[in-house]
């Protein structure tokens, strides 16, 4: 049993010290000092000890590669792997969950029958060739010059992850598949998992990506790579993917073009539609001068300069990138076990923590 009673005096905390206490400090006593009757009153001239809130270790899970998900905060319509594994008994359920999950949602990537969602969003409007900003390039001369890039080109209009449809409206629209546009920033980068398909006996790689914008976060999406020594990998469009993800990282603001939806257990996620599904990296914070930035550049997130003419992209990216400064840590738990993908952090308590 563990009593919450108060914080200690900000003057009894000895920060050279890194072990465990063995003796209560001030204004907890035991119980030979509290008999005397001495009580001992707060300074009130110092400055209160503030509280914060750890997350809680990782528990075991019936198979190891999970013990490096994403423990963050969950939305119950949201669905992601590690969910379905937590609410298992045994790990003989869990792999036994897994596969059904799996055979659904590869039926789902192989469907083309796809919807293109035209969903009410607070991000209005079609975000297409018109969408194009000036990248900042350093001449040989050292000053920066502009030049257009490469606009997006977007099959429908952008959504937020609080527009998504529920799980009653995407079994009603069965067999077509809805699918989305989200501009979101990159919580975690779940190891690839290896599957065999039951039909054809394909070996596929899956990777999940939890995301989360300013209206929702935890949405999970899987990403359905052919082995790469297979010959379905050997196409230009799987191997742009497959490096898209490689240079991923949490925090990473990304665009996902053509997301199919689905559900599962009365749960909506998102996943790849073979052939049409693209990662884009749209904006990194770059750790240093030969880290790649991504789409946009720092300059265009300049909030002094904020225009509702500006294109829907970039107006979208502006309110990811605020909620990612002041919502998110660089050191939220992650798994990755590929070169160039993200490793995991461990759990790692804040340095001012006793």
């Amino acid at each position: 049993m563990i009593f919450l009673v108060g914080s200690p005096l900000p003057s009894s905390l000895d920060w050279e010290n890194d072990e465990l206490l063995n003796t209560p400090i001030p204004p907890f006593y035991d119980i030979e000092i509290a008999s005397q009757g001495q009580p001992v009153l707060a300074d009130l001239d110092q400055p209160r000890v503030k509280w914060r809130v750890l997350q809680s270790l990782p528990r075991s899970q019936p198979d190891d590669i999970h013990s490096t998900f994403y423990f963050g905060p969950e939305d119950p319509n949201f669905l992601t792997t590690n969910q379905l594994v937590k609410n298992c008994n045994d790990a003989t359920q869990g792999n036994s969950v897994l596969s059904e999950f799996y055979n659904h949602s590869f039926s789902m990537h192989e469907k083309n029958e796809i919807l293109i969602s035209g969903l009410e969003s607070s991000t209005q409007g079609s975000a297409t060739s018109s969408d194009i900003v000036l990248s900042t390039i350093n001449s040989s001369e050292g000053a920066e010059i502009s030049e257009p890039r490469a606009p997006f080109q977007i099959n429908g209009t952008l959504c937020d992850l609080q527009d998504l449809p529920t799980p009653a409206h995407l079994e009603s629209i069965v067999p077509q598949t809805m699918s989305v546009n989200l501009i979101a920033a990159v919580i975690a980068i779940h190891p690839p998992r290896r599957v065999v398909t039951r039909q054809w006996k394909t070996e596929f790689d899956i990777i999940e990506l939890v995301v989360g914008d300013e209206t929702r976060t935890g949405f999970g999406v899987n990403i359905w790579l052919p082995a790469e020594r297979s010959t379905a990998a050997k196409t230009k469009q799987i191997d742009r993917l497959r490096q898209s993800l490689r240079v991923l990282r949490p925090q990473d603001i990304v665009l996902l073009r053509t997301v199919g939806l689905s559900s599962f257990q009365n749960q909506v996620y998102g996943q790849t539609l073979r052939g049409m599904t693209q990662v884009d990296l749209l904006h990194r914070r770059p750790v240093d001068v030969t880290d790649a930035g991504g789409y946009y550049r720092e300059s265009n997130f300049d909030f002094d300069n904020l225009d509702d003419d500006q294109p829907l992209l970039l107006q979208k990216a502006r309110r990811v990138r605020k909620w990612v400064l002041e919502f998110t840590s660089p050191t939220d738990p992650v798994g990755g076990s590929i070169p160039g993908m993200s490793t995991p952090h461990g759990h790692q308590l804040p340095p001012d923590t006793q």
